[in-house]
């Protein structure tokens, strides 16, 4: 090294991530997405994260998603176990398996796994990786408030998330 210059370093670029609540508060534990990030917002996260209140945007929020290298999505999943329970998986292992080992139904007039499957991966480019965290809802009747059951995992959701952070 030559007496005065500095060692360039390669700046290693950063993914960009968001992580997106979807769902609707009026119907109770079907807005666990939204409280999630309300709750997230309150954390100092990392530069490259962003949140991103996802309600029911319907097929366009498919247009939020192109910027990102990773997207984590926090949703009230019907996944047929007890309410609270919080699964994790990939999205498109989800989409691309047969066999995989949970069958999920939508809680949505609009399917965020179908709309991705069948128009997402044809018309817009999405990021290399979708991950879902769900909740097992218990209560999805009219109402703004969730469930007992289900305010009591927003920490281990929350945690979920930050953990899935640093993959």
């Amino acid at each position: 090294m030559v007496k005065g210059r500095k060692k360039l370093q390669k700046k290693q670029k950063q993914s960009k991530i968001l992580v997106l609540g979807i769902g609707n508060i009026l119907l109770r534990d079907e807005g666990i997405g939204i409280k999630v990030i309300e709750e997230l917002k309150k954390l100092e996260l990392p530069k490259n994260v962003e949140l991103l209140d996802g309600a029911t945007l319907g097929l366009s929020i498919l247009n939020f998603l192109e910027k990102y290298d990773k997207v984590i999505v926090v949703d009230a999943v019907k996944g047929g176990n007890e309410p609270g329970t919080i699964y994790k998986f990939d999205l498109y292992e989800f989409i691309d398996d047969f066999n995989f080992p949970l069958t999920l139904s939508s809680m949505h007039d609009f399917d965020f796994i179908y709309a991705v499957k069948k128009i997402g991966r044809e018309f817009y480019k999405l990021p290399e990786k979708i991950i879902v965290i769900g909740v097992e809802p218990e209560n999805i009747d009219l109402g703004l408030e969730l469930s007992e059951k289900i305010k009591k995992v927003i920490p281990k959701v929350v945690k979920a998330v930050v953990e899935e952070l640093k993959n």
